[in-house]
């Protein structure tokens, strides 16, 4: 009996203890400085440990799941030029192999215009993904780069990260 007990017990706190490492899948709009907005789902957290050079910096390590934010002032580069220059510093990372573009497209919304590309590549025989959107708007350059690893996460986190890609919006 005291046997019985002691599993039921056990099995009860696991219970507890999973439900309190849970998340609600629900996001939260975070607003930059009065520079951007973006919306990141709770199961991730600010950080600053992904680069030296990022204004906003989200992970969920566990989840293997990354985001940045960097701004730039607008200089004398057109948009599509800051757009090649940011996707180069990716495609060019030393431990990133076979990097591919695998989608992209052009977007406009109230106050700016956006290239957001998709790509693929191998790091330590690993498959990454990068969603990566450039933005313009009156003054500013903006990169929000999420990115996870191998496919299942791909696919289990994807739609999470295009939801805070598209929740991205540059303030005036």
């Amino acid at each position: 009996m005291k046997k019985l007990l002691l599993n039921l017990i056990i099995v009860f706190a696991a219970l507890l203890g999973m439900q309190a490492c849970s998340y609600t899948g629900e996001f939260s709009e975070i607003n930059h400085e009065n520079t951007f907005k973006i919306s990141y789902p709770d199961y991730m957290s600010e950080c600053s440990d992904l680069t030296d050079n990022a204004d906003l910096q989200y992970k969920n390590a566990y989840r293997n799941i990354y985001s940045i934010v960097r701004v730039s002032d607008k200089s004398s580069q057109t948009f599509e030029a800051f757009q090649q220059v940011s996707i180069n510093q990716i495609k060019n990372y030393e431990m990133l192999e076979n990097a591919l573009v695998t989608d992209s497209f052009y977007r406009e919304g109230a106050n700016f215009k956006a290239i957001d590309i998709q790509m693929f590549g191998l790091m330590d025989n690993e498959n990454i993904y990068y969603w990566h959107s450039s933005f313009e708007s009156n003054g500013k350059y903006y990169e929000v780069v999420c990115w996870t690893r191998s496919t299942d996460r791909k696919q289990r986190y994807g739609p999470d990260i295009e939801k805070m890609i598209a929740s991205f919006i540059p303030i005036l």
